[in-house]
């Protein structure tokens, strides 16, 4: 039997290259990281989009570039300039459920327009010297969606297909729909990696045990909330402290704005990161005003967190 995969899901403004050097220095567990979504603006393709991809930027990093697109033209800019950073895999987003991006016919809003999805695939096939993977969810506005979208995906020959068993207008509410999921799975020539709602390792094993086909699973929210929820001997305030400290670092190094921006970008982590830490912990993070008494706040609630 194949390796079981362990792939990280992008999240805008929380999955940069900078956690995920941090990530995987630290807390570990994972095979590959996918970037959060690189897309075309204005006509050219998002520098800081590709600056956070860089192989510079990501390095001793086993990342897969995520790309969105819904116009072919688009896609393959985006294809040549990662493969000229050296990627030759590179991941495409037909998963997005948030409405600015959805609404506008790209990620999960793709599903519901099979036509498209067949104009997108053939472009990147015949694209050459890369393979492609698929973030996908069972469709926009109907469950069924996926039954024909994913015969077209052969047209890729997808290294994998990573499927959330939602539909894009749920978001993330709701059930997950593991009846279609257990349709995708018997139905792929490809191999498929399981996305949705993992929020501890037993999770994972669990779902190995009930498909043995699966070959693998992709985790996201949980991940930044806990870095260290695939390496359970790493959950303690020593690992996590040493995880923060890197972050703060690599922010220190990376962002221009001096300790006001780095102190900015810190406090969005803490609305996912530690949840288990105390309220009154977290209160200090965000009355903070000042770098030295974010760290100090910081080091309390993460000390909190693993002492109760």
């Amino acid at each position: 039997m194949e390796r079981f995969i362990i792939s990280t899901a992008p999240l805008q403004g929380f999955t940069t290259h900078l956690w995920r050097r941090a990530h995987h220095a630290v807390m570990g567990g994972v095979d590959d990281y996918t970037t959060p979504f690189i897309r075309v603006e204005r006509g050219t393709v998002r520098r800081r989009d590709l600056a956070d991809a860089a192989p510079e930027a990501n390095r001793d990093v086993p990342v897969v570039p995520q790309i969105l697109a819904c116009e072919p033209a688009e896609a393959l800019m985006m294809v040549r300039e990662l493969t000229g950073m050296g990627y030759r895999h590179i991941d495409l987003n037909l998963g997005c459920p948030f409405p600015p991006i959805a609404l506008h016919g790209k990620g999960s809003g793709m599903l519901a327009h099979p036509e498209r999805v067949g104009e997108l695939v053939s472009a990147l096939a015949a694209a050459g010297h890369v393979r492609f993977s698929v973030k996908m969810r069972l469709g926009w506005d109907d469950d069924t969606q996926w039954q024909a979208i994913l015969p077209l995906l052969d047209a890729l020959e997808p290294v994998r297909v990573v499927v959330h068993p939602r539909i894009g207008r749920q978001q993330y509410g709701g059930e997950v729909n593991m009846t279609q999921f257990e349709q995708i799975l018997a139905t792929s020539r490809w191999p498929v990696l399981y996305n949705g709602d993992i929020t501890h390792p037993e999770q994972i094993d669990d779902l190995r045990k009930h498909y043995p086909s699966l070959a693998g699973a992709m985790v996201g929210r949980a991940l930044v909330a806990h870095p260290a929820l695939l390496r359970p001997e790493r959950a303690t305030a020593e690992h996590h402290r040493a995880f923060h400290n890197m972050l703060v670092a690599g922010y220190r190094s990376h962002l221009t704005g001096g300790d006001h921006q780095v102190l900015s970008h810190l406090k969005a982590l803490w609305q996912l990161f530690l949840p288990d830490a105390p309220a009154r912990a977290r209160k200090a993070i965000k009355k903070a005003t000042s770098l030295p008494t974010y760290l100090a706040a910081a080091d309390a609630a993460i000390e909190a967190a693993f002492h109760k």
